[in-house]
């Protein structure tokens, strides 16, 4: 927050556009708050934190001369995390789980005396990826579960069974 202050107030200078002041970063924080109890939540997380600084500087650009904006958006898309960004990570961290899996999986078929190559599918726990998603501050998978990242990838997500499986041969 303190480096988007800096930026802001900088930008805001120079380009003679709305000044800023303390009292942006006080509504920063209001605004991380009431997205936080939106959520139902009596805490205020990282992706709270992103919602408010994504509002503030939309505003923020919004407000400056046409001229300027796309160089702004440019500039402050370093305090943005966009959902691309997020879709991605996830997916990375889903295949590492996967890959994983793929390996324990052939060590025991091989332990059992049977070929690792007759593996047809992979699960891991729904909740097993929630939680390594949660370790890297994204707290709700649902939509990248939904998302065409993870079906075109190849990915099944069984929300009864509260799994995620894969045909093991796209290994």
């Amino acid at each position: 927050v303190q480096s988007l202050y800096v930026a802001l107030r900088k930008e805001s200078q120079t380009s003679g556009g709305v000044p800023i002041a303390v009292r942006h970063i006080e509504s920063i924080m209001r605004l991380a708050e009431a997205h936080a109890k939106m959520h139902l939540r009596e805490y205020v997380r990282d992706d709270d934190m992103d919602a408010s600084i994504r509002m503030m500087l939309q505003s923020f650009v919004i407000a400056q001369k046409f001229s300027v904006r796309r160089q702004l958006k440019r500039g402050f898309s370093k305090f943005i995390s966009s959902g691309e960004d997020r879709a991605h990570l996830l997916l990375h961290i889903l295949q590492g789980m996967m890959r994983n899996e793929q390996v324990y999986q052939k060590i025991r078929l091989r332990q059992k005396g049977k070929s690792g190559d007759i593996l047809e599918s992979l699960e891991i726990p729904l909740n097993e990826f929630e939680g390594k998603a949660r370790e890297r501050r994204i707290y709700d998978v649902s939509e990248f579960c939904k998302g065409e990242a993870f079906q075109e990838a190849g990915y099944i997500l069984d929300v009864r069974r509260g799994i995620i499986s894969r045909d093991s041969r796209l290994y």
